[in-house]
């Protein structure tokens, strides 16, 4: 089977989760006898970064490669595109959708759109009246055509059901790759004090603010055994606004910016930490909150992210989604002994090991597809929410 990713972007500097998930979906899905193709407005040295070999395709665009207006929109449709058995798109908002919905359109392809939670509330009110605006001219028509969506987890999929209520929708999460899962790291740094670790993009929905407001409240004494690493790419004018925070409230010995950590940098950056937060006012999945639990790491998140696991299994503080609740969880993190976090962290990566692995989400695409094509059995992660 032959199966077209068509993604909004691609590259770990550019693309975040969904990177993230397509370049593990062309790797894993070769496992199931597929024959995964990227195609993507962009440079060729963003897929370098995974090394992707002929099946990938950087789609000319004209002007800014980051407005997305590709080229393929106003040409006839290649040959190319009939030898597919499905199209996968990921993302929305930039004219891929118009491309996608021709692909549709010219072959009658089947055809997922997996929306990567640029449908949930947070995000769409974010630039409200543009979205709204392309919503209206083509991005609802582009999710009409569609055959099946694909959401990270219930709550995405709640909202998908009430925009499209009579698609067919799949809740597949995100996963972690058996290498991250696996990789021993031998280069333990020696700590003097235990450590909370961020490690996203350094962007305003992460809430970073909230956490160095719940520090100075708490009060700077209570944090002289601790430091904050914060880890990722940053929002310059974002982390201007932090780092003013951070001198005005004196937690310069307490919060301090590493930059990007990928690879085993990443792992070591894990691996070193006692509890990781993730403090977002939305996450349609929050792969970093996997990633750590999949390296034994306790997690600390908001009701903003679908990881209510956290308290059913006991590996983390699901908090509520304000300063208050954030405020509650740090306490309780500080009123927990180095061995709770440590049995946290062991139930986390049972956890991941039993549910997020990317081995297992992918056989769920592949499920999807074959049911898409040859109907059969409905798989029971479709519709069943």
């Amino acid at each position: 089977m032959r199966v077209l990713h068509l993604s909004n972007v691609i590259g770990e500097k550019k693309g975040g989760g969904i990177h993230e998930v397509v370049s593990n979906l062309y790797r894993y899905q070769k496992n199931y006898k597929l024959e995964p193709h990227v195609w993507y407005p962009g440079n060729i040295e963003d897929a370098d970064s995974f090394r992707l070999d002929k099946n990938i395709k950087c789609l000319d665009t004209y002007g800014d490669v980051k407005f997305g207006l590709v080229k393929d929109l106003f040409k006839p449709i290649s040959e190319e595109v009939d030898k597919f058995d499905i199209l996968h798109q990921h993302g929305l908002w930039m004219p891929v959708s118009m491309l996608s919905k021709k692909l549709k359109k010219k072959t009658n392809i089947k055809k997922v759109v997996q929306t990567h939670g640029f449908l949930m509330p947070y995000s769409r009110n974010l630039s409200k009246l543009k979205k709204d605006l392309i919503f209206l001219i083509y991005e609802r028509s582009n999710i009409e055509s569609s055959d099946m969506l694909v959401a990270c987890a219930k709550e995405e999929a709640i909202v998908l059901r009430n925009l499209f209520p009579n698609k067919n929708i799949a809740i597949i999460p995100n996963g972690i790759s058996d290498e991250f899962f696996n990789t021993e790291n031998k280069t333990k740094i020696f700590k003097r004090k235990k450590r909370m670790l961020f490690l996203s993009q350094i962007i305003p929905v992460k809430g970073l603010e909230r956490i160095i407001k719940c520090f100075k409240e708490i009060g700077v004494n209570n944090f002289l055994d601790w430091e904050f690493i914060i880890a990722g790419y940053e929002d310059l004018q974002y982390k201007r606004i932090l780092e003013n925070m951070i001198t005005d409230f004196g937690l310069n010995d307490v919060v301090k910016f590493i930059g990007p950590k990928f690879g085993l940098d990443k792992i070591q950056a894990f691996d070193n930490t006692d509890i990781f937060l993730l403090p977002s006012y939305s996450e349609n999945f929050g792969i970093v909150v996997a990633e750590a639990l999949s390296r034994g790491i306790p997690v600390l998140t908001t009701k903003g992210t679908p990881w209510g696991e956290l308290e059913s299994n006991n590996c983390g503080f699901w908090v509520d989604n304000t300063d208050l609740g954030i405020k509650n969880g740090i306490i309780q993190i500080l009123q927990s002994s180095e061995k709770e976090l440590k049995e946290m962290g062991l139930r986390g990566k049972k956890l991941i090991s039993e549910k997020y692995l990317w081995s297992k989400c992918t056989q769920k695409t592949s499920e999807m597809y074959q049911w898409m094509i040859n109907g059969g059995q409905k798989p029971s992660f479709i519709n069943n929410f």
